[in-house]
C-alpha cells in the first residue's frame, strides 16, 4: 500500500505522544520495511524526528512538521472555497414581496447600471420566491461564492444605497434574469429575489406557491 507523507504527518499531529514505525506501519496497513523507508524520508525534508528505543523507534511531529501541514490545509481550503463554479441551480415556492423591489429597482442609478452591467432593462418590480429544501439553502450558498455582478450603490442627499450583487440566471429555462441580493437585504436565507426584463409572473402566468427553477452560470 502506497503511503502519502501528508498522512503520515496528519496521524503524528493528531497524537500527543511519540508513536513507533511499526504502530504506523499497522496503521496505515503497510510493511515495516515501506513505513521505515517514508519515516528516513520525512526525517530527511526536517519533518520528523526519530529516537531510538528498546522496542524500536518513536517518531514525532516537528515544528517545521506542524507548520509543513499546517500549510498544506490552508493551501488546500483555499482551492476548495475558492474553485469556480461554473453552474448551479436550485428552486422555490413563489410568494409574494412586500413591495419594496420595485422602488429600488426604480431608482436611476441602479436601474441604468442593471442595463450596463447584466444587459436588459429590469422590470419594475422583483419576483420573490422560498426555497424548498435545506439543500437548496445550501445551494444558494454556494451560489454565493461565484462572483457576482456588483451593482455599486450611491448616495442622494441624506439617504445610502448599498450595492447589490447579481447573479445572472435563467428562470423556468425561458427567461433570462438574474437574482439580486442587496447589501442591506431584510430576507432571511431562504429567500430569493429575481429581476428581468419581463413581469416574471405575468410571463409564466405563475400564481402563488408555484415553483420556480433558476439556473445560474459564472
Amino acid at each position: 500500500m502506497k503511503v502519502d507523507i501528508l498522512d503520515v504527518l496528519a496521524e503524528l499531529a493528531r497524537r500527543k505522544s511519540k508513536i513507533t514505525t511499526s504502530a504506523l506501519a499497522e496503521k496505515f496497513g503497510s510493511s515495516q520495511q515501506t513505513m521505515s523507508r517514508k519515516i528516513r524520508e520525512l526525517e530527511g525534508m526536517g519533518l520528523i524526528e526519530r529516537k531510538t528505543i528498546a522496542k524500536g523507534q518513536l517518531v514525532s511531529l516537528t515544528e517545521d512538521g506542524m507548520k509543513f501541514l499546517r500549510k498544506k490545509y490552508l493551501d488546500l481550503r483555499d482551492i476548495v472555497e475558492h474553485s469556480k463554479i461554473e453552474r448551479i441551480s436550485f428552486g422555490g415556492t413563489l410568494i409574494s414581496g412586500s413591495g419594496e423591489g420595485k422602488y429600488y429597482v426604480g431608482q436611476d442609478e441602479y436601474f441604468l447600471q442593471f442595463h450596463d452591467k447584466l444587459g436588459f432593462r429590469p422590470f419594475l418590480g422583483t419576483l420573490n420566491a422560498r426555497l424548498k429544501s435545506v439543500n437548496d439553502i445550501k445551494t444558494k450558498a454556494e451560489m454565493e461564492k461565484m462572483k457576482p455582478v456588483v451593482i455599486s450603490g450611491f448616495k442622494r442627499e441624506n439617504r445610502s444605497f448599498g450595492d447589490i450583487r447579481s447573479y445572472p440566471c435563467v428562470i423556468n429555462r425561458k427567461i433570462r434574469g438574474a437574482i439580486v441580493i442587496p447589501e442591506r437585504t431584510h430576507h432571511p436565507p431562504d429567500i430569493i429575489e429575481i429581476i428581468a426584463p419581463v413581469d416574471i409572473r405575468k410571463t409564466l402566468s405563475l400564481k402563488e406557491s408555484d415553483y420556480v427553477y433558476v439556473e445560474v452560470k459564472s
